[in-house]
């Protein structure tokens, strides 16, 4: 008996610490979301997604983020990298992650068709 209740025990502190790791990651998301479309007026949709707890994709809608230089883009991809550790913290333990970009400015897909995609390299931040 007293082992069926240790381990209804554990599985109840479980429950508890994964809901509270994925509250703290949607509050995450939601300041993520609101802090790239006040860095980046040209950015017209944001889609923030953890995958795995550690797998960061943000898709942004914006022609004229599409449209521009590669570089440009990997600076966005880099930018976004430092913004997301700070938001998340380190605690997170973001390990790696993907910018989409995609000219439909009303995306709201976490994996758009035609995105060009940046890579978010957290390991060297």
């Amino acid at each position: 008996m007293k082992k069926i209740l240790s381990g209804f025990a554990f599985a109840g502190m479980l429950a508890v610490v994964s809901c509270a790791s994925s509250e703290s990651n949607m509050k995450s998301m939601s300041a993520m979301k609101d802090s790239v479309f006040a860095a980046y007026p040209q950015v017209a949709s944001v889609t923030v997604n953890v995958e795995n707890g550690s797998d960061l994709q943000i898709a942004l809608g914006s022609e004229a983020l599409y449209n521009a230089d590669p570089a440009e883009r990997r600076q966005v991809a880099g930018e976004l990298t430092a913004m997301a550790l700070r938001i998340f913290g380190k605690e997170a333990h973001l390990h790696s992650g993907r910018v989409l970009v995609t000219r439909n400015e009303t995306n709201q897909e976490a994996e758009p068709k035609n995105a060009l995609m940046e890579p978010m390299n957290f390991e060297k931040k």
